[in-house]
């Protein structure tokens, strides 16, 4: 109760006094009464969603210093004010300078107010804050390193759009409790040596470098190193040039064998681990991420049958769609701390009737237990056709879905292999969608063998329309493993060849392969000007009113805003 007051102290300071000198001093006249009350009743119900939104939106706030759920209920304010005084307040310099006068004290009790709110849920969070697990003092210890590309970040370069290393946390889950465990973590922190017994690293194709530079100074100092993730499967014997040991594919079923052959002094170099089932899938250990990341992720399935040129996810955890059981999954959430969940399935809502009436479960679980929880996640093109799963998404806290469109040229999506999307209707979609209150995240993809500078120019104007509440654009890049690496090296196409110095290039903001029917440079300055159109301020702030208007959702549109200045650093808007 008394922080619920110190919250709104300001308001009450403001608004009383004001009330009283409103009914003392102003002219009876219907026009200026029905104007101050307006301005008075207005500002008390900004200040108050400032309040709501805020504290709805506190770890945003808190983490990555969002100043929308603050910014936005004033702007509102500011404009409905000036409609006010244009209506009902006599032109006289006297109301004039009165009613100003109330203005700016608005914006001062207003800006008070936030202060004052974003401190005391600061002082709720340090109360309530868990302790990170210190090392225990026992006889054995591992490194885990998430490392990241240190001169080009790609799609992470904005803070909110960085996701703490799940495989890691599921490593520190599967190692033995003997083991003290420490997470350096590159998203967070530069690079620091710290000693231990053994070393496990991961990376994606654009950080394998970096990873390799790190590895190079435990393997100096005599410490073994295992290096596991995507590119370390795709390409086995390039990374044991070095590191001392890989794991191939999915580790949860040789880690426990790995540990045993280290500590007997056995270790292999290869160790090839299966697609387990996920039924018994370890949770892993969130202590060992960082408290400054704003989503807490969650893995409820693997496996894509969709198996589109250009995707990683087939080649690593094969065509086969597996998924965990709900009543493992919700146990799971009811233990995650963080406000914000990113379901880092590749498709949430899955493939075919069976996995469709799973995802309703797990909804109406969150919803049912009451987790208060606000999440998204990825998704087909068909999560928008199931008003079903879209009632139960939006009762357990779903306010944003990203969805792989690639393209609204259907020669373009079957050069992909992006079959389901060409079978449905991208506005109806949308328009299902924002009617229960969720916001769509568009993926673009520039550069296939269709691409043109008209082709890219008519795919910057469809993702510029109404439906579309958050656009991403990626250059269309090759990695290794993908049917679509293979195809390009086979056809001489790849500019960048000289691996593994080249793979710095490959974060998917790079041509970094011949194109069939459009000169680079033409391809560079058109993308250029296409990113510049997307993420410009003019176009992020349209797209939030859109948003807010069509979802009806303040939560959802703070979702889809920041999300949109996210991509603007990462385009450098």
């Amino acid at each position: 109760m008394i922080r619920i007051v110190v919250m709104y102290l300001p308001l009450i300071c403001f608004i009383v006094p004001l009330v009283i000198c409103t009914i003392i001093m102003i002219p009876r006249e219907i026009s200026i009464i029905v104007g101050f009350s307006l301005f008075i009743l207005g500002f008390g119900y900004t200040y108050m969603s400032m309040v709501r939104e805020v504290g709805k939106n506190r770890d945003a706030v808190l983490k990555i210093g969002n100043k929308t759920p603050v910014v936005v209920p004033y702007m509102f304010f500011a404009l409905s004010t000036i409609v006010t005084t244009l209506i009902f307040i006599p032109k006289s310099a006297d109301m004039i300078v009165q009613f100003a006068s109330c203005f700016i004290m608005t914006g001062v009790v207003y800006g008070a107010g936030a202060v004052i709110t974003i401190a005391v849920l600061k002082h709720d969070a340090m109360k309530s804050a868990s302790r990170k697990v210190k090392p225990s003092g026992k006889t054995k210890k591992i490194i885990l390193i998430n490392p990241v590309n240190s001169c080009r970040t790609g799609l992470t370069v904005n803070s909110s759009s960085k996701f703490p290393p799940l495989g890691l946390g599921i490593i520190a889950a599967l190692t033995p409790d003997d083991y003290d465990m420490i997470l350096i973590d590159e998203n967070m922190e530069p690079f620091h040596y710290e000693d231990g017994d053994i070393v496990g690293i991961t990376a994606f194709t654009s950080a394998a470098n970096r990873a390799y530079e790190i590895a190079s100074i435990y393997r100096k100092n005599g410490i073994p190193v295992v290096m596991g993730g995507i590119h370390a499967s795709m390409l086995p014997d390039e990374a044991l040039e070095y590191v001392d040991t890989v794991v191939i594919g999915e580790a949860e079923s040789v880690w426990g064998e790995l540990i045993s052959d280290f500590e007997n002094g056995t270790l292999k170099k290869k160790y090839q681990g299966d697609a387990t089932d996920l039924v018994s899938a370890p949770e892993p250990r969130r202590e060992i991420f960082s408290d400054r990341y704003l989503f807490a992720t969650v893995q409820t399935s693997r496996g894509c049958p969709m198996d589109c040129s250009f995707c990683s996810v087939t080649p690593f955890n094969g065509n086969k769609f597996r998924q965990r059981p709900v009543s493992d999954v919700l146990e799971e959430l009811k233990k995650i701390p963080q406000q914000y969940i990113f379901f880092v399935d590749d498709n949430i809502l899955g493939y075919g009737k069976e996995a469709g009436r799973r995802a309703i479960e797990l909804f109406r679980g969150m919803a049912e237990l009451k987790m208060n929880k606000y999440w998204f996640c990825q998704s087909s093109l068909n999560f928008g056709e199931n008003d079903e799963v879209l009632y139960w998404a939006q009762k357990s806290g779903c306010k944003m879905v990203f969805i792989g469109l690639e393209s609204a040229d259907p020669e373009e999506l079957k050069s992909m292999n992006k079959k389901l999307n060409l079978k449905i209707e991208y506005d109806s979609a949308f328009k299902k969608i924002h009617k229960y209150g969720i916001a769509v995240l568009g993926a673009f993809i520039f550069g296939s063998d269709c691409e043109t500078v008209e082709s890219m120019i008519r795919k910057t104007d469809y993702s510029m329309r109404g439906g579309i509440d958050v656009v991403q654009t990626t250059v269309l890049t090759p990695l290794p493993g993908t049917r679509l690496y293979t195809q390009y090296k086979d056809e001489g196409r790849l500019k960048y060849a000289d691996y593994p110095g080249d793979w710095d290039k490959y974060d998917m903001s790079e041509m970094v392969f011949i194109p069939r029917m459009i000169e680079e440079h033409d391809f560079k300055n058109c993308l250029d000007q296409c990113c510049k159109r997307i993420c410009s301020m003019s176009a992020v702030s349209l797209r939030f009113l859109r948003t807010l208007c069509a979802t009806r959702s303040f939560t959802a549109a703070f979702f889809a805003f920041g999300s949109n200045m996210a991509y603007r650093s990462v385009n450098r808007c």
